[in-house]
């Protein structure tokens, strides 16, 4: 590196922590009167604190490597221990790197130099010929420019810690559910101050959760993952092309057992259909194929029904499904194109109990996810059937789908008109007096009723 033109009085203005700043003058007044041994001593001091400060903000972000180190040097601060202080000192590049990954391994090449400069400066180190060390002031220049370029001019970037915080984070009450939400947060919690290296890393553990289903713990949050993995797509392209090789591989190599997980993943991420070799393509779509509706048991295969390649195959799965299949493939994920059969088998409901458990199991999931025409389905569906529109429970769980609903996407006014006119027929508009008084709440009027038939 050409150090000679760089202006020192410039290199302190890219200094992120003040205190780190004033360390790091010192080190250039010394340089500037001559005093290249004291510059050094100087230069190394600021470097030590800085990596304290940024511990310190990594602590406050969870991160557990920062916060076990500071434990150590406050303590021994707080004791008086010098000696651990020292002992401290002289290993907070090899923790800097191995642990809390804030320097990597080349810059901490450059450091390590510094630091040895450093000890022969402030100690009383002699060469065979009894001079005292004296660095040359391009020497001094080199090292006070590394110490600002790899440390203390950079952001307290996350390392491996982000798989331990993410761990706890993505499994609290904390995590966002909605998509975009979770790009955001994603985004600005993780990838913005996280390595380069880290990243990539991170979309690889991902992907293998979503593949592989490990960690175990992580199994019933796909929901939560994708949008992560999402995240890294759309928020670090500068990583995505290394994260997108590395799970061609992964997909390219699943076990058997894992193919379904591969063809949801396929549903999420289709781009990555073309990129794999033919024989995976082949057992994915063998594997679909071949599917039998008695045994199915990962009810993710049958999001790959948004993949062309996949849909017949997988709507025909779809029909096949028996109720209880249905109610479990919803509660896995609730599939726009499971719908069909989801109104299909409450219009058919065959009791007043039977009804009821239909609503909550199959229809009450799509809460917030409907359309208006879906709406204008359920309604027809509750009054297309004694056992919905007379089943005690109706009226309330068709209140609280209702609401769920964006007001451009509530029920057109003709489906609300025959569903008045039928419950009024069968004199139920007491039972009903909630939801018609929702319906009307955004300019919606009673039509002029029909006759009611006798009980």
């Amino acid at each position: 590196m050409d150090t000679g033109f760089i202006d020192l009085d410039i290199l302190l203005t890219r200094i992120r922590h003040p205190q780190s700043k004033v360390y790091f003058l010192d080190a250039v007044k010394a340089y500037k009167a001559g005093a290249l041994r004291g510059a050094l001593t100087s230069a190394w001091v600021a470097l030590v604190y800085d990596l304290i400060a940024k511990y310190r903000e990594l602590s406050a972000l969870g991160d557990a490597a920062a916060t076990a180190f500071l434990m150590s040097w406050d303590n021994a601060t707080n004791s008086g221990d010098i000696g651990k202080l020292l002992q401290l000192e002289g290993s907070i590049l090899e923790d800097a790197t191995a642990n809390t990954q804030v320097v990597n391994r080349i810059a901490r090449t450059h450091l390590d130099r510094l630091r040895e400069d450093r000890h022969l400066c402030a100690h009383p180190a002699f060469s065979a010929e009894a001079d005292l060390f004296e660095p040359s002031s391009e020497l001094v220049r080199l090292h006070l420019v590394n110490a600002v370029d790899l440390v203390l001019s950079q952001e307290p970037l996350q390392g491996k810690a982000i798989f331990d915080l993410y761990d706890v984070d993505v499994q609290s009450p904390g995590f966002p559910a909605a998509h975009e939400r979770i790009l955001d947060y994603v985004e600005q919690r993780y990838l913005a101050r996280v390595r380069a290296q880290n990243v990539r890393n991170f979309g690889t553990v991902l992907a293998k959760s979503l593949l592989k289903g490990v960690p175990a713990q992580w199994e019933p949050l796909h929901r939560k993952i994708i949008p992560s993995l999402v995240a890294i797509r759309d928020r670090a392209a500068h990583a995505w092309a290394d994260v997108s090789a590395a799970i061609v591989r992964l997909v390219d190599n699943l076990e058997p057992l894992d193919r379904p997980r591969a063809i949801a993943f396929i549903a999420a991420f289709p781009d990555f259909w073309p990129r794999l070799q033919e024989p995976t393509r082949t057992a994915l779509q063998e594997t679909i194929d071949n599917a039998d509706p008695a045994a199915i048991i990962d009810y993710r295969i049958l999001a790959g029904v948004t993949v062309p390649q996949f849909r017949a195959a997988l709507l025909s799965l779809i029909n096949g499904l028996t109720r209880q299949q249905l109610a479990d493939a919803i509660a896995s994920q609730p599939l726009v194109d499971l719908w069909a059969k989801v109104v299909a088998e409450y219009q058919a409901s065959g009791s007043w109990r039977g009804s009821e458990a239909n609503f909550r199991d199959l229809i009450t999931p799509f809460a917030e996810r409907l359309s208006s025409q879906q709406l204008d389905q359920v309604l027809d569906a509750v009054i297309g059937n004694g056992q919905n529109w007379d089943a005690a429970e109706t009226h309330t769980l068709l209140l609280g789908l209702l609401r769920s609903a964006r007001l451009a996407d509530r029920p057109t006014p003709d489906a609300r008109n025959r569903f008045y006119q039928h419950i009024y027929r069968m004199r139920r508009t007491d039972k009903y007096s909630d939801v018609l008084t929702f319906l009307q709440s955004d300019g919606w009027l009673l039509p002029a009723p029909e006759r009611a038939v006798d009980d």
